[in-house]
């Protein structure tokens, strides 16, 4: 009976016991991960080289508190100035760390260029806080500890034994290669030399071209000017010296004024002179002075003809000089003297180089 009582006794005590550690007990806010795996790329890192540490584990930790849900993937860039990764900043630089996550399974990857060689080895951190912190969130009280293994950074002369610096070698030429580029050389000359040649003589071809345009031109301005002087000698032969002479003037104002592509409109004879020494500026040669001379004449006797009618000085003796009438022929020798005018004035375009 005393041994019944004592089992009955001890089994209500444990039962106390267990009640009592569960009603008291506060909810645990550390996670644990499952199935760590860590790879770095390259397997064998140099100094210098831009590495790659990834650490994949699968976690009911939310870190991302999205509730896990979905197989969307989840991806967050953590802050590397996070103290952990600023403590080996003698040993190597952290470019960039990305937390993923799908499910229940995340992935950490660690972008770092390494300063020297020998181990590198991060030290345990708080996941949960790096990626509040990078969310610029407080503290959530949860833990998550990740650790990982040490990583070791090989030194370039240290694998091929090399204690010097190489003298420095010229670039090797793949054999053929100079035959090839005196090839191209020679093809690119052939085809440059007269591309060159037209480029620097190509002011001078538009030289010439424009010339030789103004040219055709003027032997375009000359042979109507010639055609409109016969049809004038033509077509007034009924009409009266007044509308004869005004229509020469016209005639010849009009080509004056495309010749020299300038105003005549409304210049007089008396300053036809002058006008032409200022395009001359300021002296005229044997062959311009000869065609302003001709062309004076036939202007003057037009001004008299058109405007002399009925005054008295067209009672002066002789008559053949005063009268305001044109002698027989005296219209074919107007129309001649003009035709002088245009025939010197492109005598002296070509003998400027026309």
């Amino acid at each position: 009976m005393i041994q019944i009582q004592l089992k009955k006794a001890f089994s209500a005590l444990l039962w106390v016991l267990v009640f009592t550690g569960a009603a008291y007990s506060e909810p645990s806010t550390v996670h644990s991960e499952r199935g760590a795996v860590q790879i770095l790329i390259p397997k064998t890192p140099y100094v210098g080289d831009r590495s790659e540490l990834k650490y994949v584990f699968h976690s009911d930790a939310d870190l991302f508190s999205d509730k896990i849900t979905g197989q969307q993937t989840s991806s967050l860039e953590l802050d590397c100035n996070f103290e952990a990764f600023a403590n080996l900043s003698d040993k190597c630089l952290v470019q960039k760390a990305v937390l993923e996550h799908t499910g229940f399974e995340y992935s950490l990857t660690i972008t770092f260029i390494p300063w020297k060689s020998g181990t590198i080895d991060f030290a345990s951190f708080d996941l949960e806080r790096l990626v509040r912190r990078s969310q610029k969130l407080d503290d959530s009280g949860a833990v998550f500890f990740v650790d990982f293994a040490p990583v070791t950074i090989y030194s370039i002369a240290q694998a091929t034994g090399t204690t010097v610096m190489r003298p420095s070698k010229p670039p090797m030429a793949v054999p053929g290669t100079t035959f090839m580029l005196g090839i191209i050389g020679a093809i690119s000359l052939v085809f440059l030399l007269p591309l060159i040649i037209f480029i620097i003589r190509l002011p001078a071809f538009l030289l010439y071209y424009a010339s030789a345009r103004d040219y055709r031109r003027l032997r375009k301005l000359k042979k109507q000017t010639d055609r409109n002087l016969a049809k004038l000698v033509k077509d007034y032969k009924n009409r009266s010296d007044y509308d004869f002479c005004l229509e020469l003037k016209r005639l010849l104002r009009n080509y004056l004024c495309a010749r020299f592509d300038e105003s005549f409109k409304s210049v007089t004879t008396g300053s036809l002179y002058s006008t032409f020494e200022k395009f001359a500026l300021g002296s005229l040669n044997e062959s311009q002075e000869n065609a302003v001379s001709e062309l004076y004449t036939v202007f003057q006797r037009c001004d008299y003809i058109c405007f002399a009618g009925g005054s008295l000085d067209t009672k002066r003796q002789p008559a053949s000089m005063y009268e305001a009438i044109l002698a027989e022929g005296e219209r074919e020798l107007m129309t001649k003297r003009a035709r002088k005018a245009i025939e010197l004035f492109d005598v002296e375009e070509e003998n400027a180089g026309v």
